[in-house]
């Protein structure tokens, strides 16, 4: 808890905005909890509507082949969508950013594990709460142009090490 308290010291700066440990924790839970939809999400969309509709035809190969892909972006999208407001709730400054650098840095997360659904649960869960804060933390600059710059700066190195 001493490093909590370090790390959430309420001082007056300049250059950023203040963040509460209380709005950390509860950001922390709702994170947990979206990376945790995303995952099922990506799920339900694969195994109940993309799957049946698209991979009953030999037409529609490359769908079914890519199915999985398909269905972790548009649960990722609507995870992202709604969160916008939550972080806005929250007093999050720009939180459509926050998210959009977000998906960009989440592009294809169910994807990532390939084995046990319970690790591929949990590497999800992770790579989202861990993204997403930092991000949040990045966007704590009071300056727009140096929170976008350091907020892309971000995404694009996020995506280099995802994708190793």
């Amino acid at each position: 808890m001493k490093l909590l308290s370090a790390i959430f010291r309420e001082e007056i700066s300049d250059y950023t905005y203040p963040f509460s440990r209380r709005v950390f924790l509860r950001i922390l839970a709702i994170l947990v909890a979206s990376g945790a939809a995303i995952w099922l999400l990506a799920l339900a969309f694969d195994k109940f509507m993309i799957t049946p509709v698209f991979c009953a035809n030999a037409e529609h190969i490359s769908i079914c082949a890519n199915s999985t892909s398909i269905a972790s972006y548009v649960a990722l999208v609507l995870a992202g969508i709604m969160l916008v407001p939550v972080l806005a709730v929250f007093g999050i400054k720009r939180p459509l950013l926050v998210v959009i650098a977000a998906t960009v840095s989440l592009w294809s997360a169910t994807l990532w594990a390939g084995g046990s659904w319970i690790l591929s649960l949990l590497w999800v869960v992770l790579a989202t709460v861990l993204v997403y804060l930092s991000l949040i933390w990045l966007n704590r600059i009071r300056g727009n142009g140096a929170a976008i710059l350091f907020m892309t700066l971000f995404a694009i190195l996020a995506r280099v090490v995802l994708a190793l």
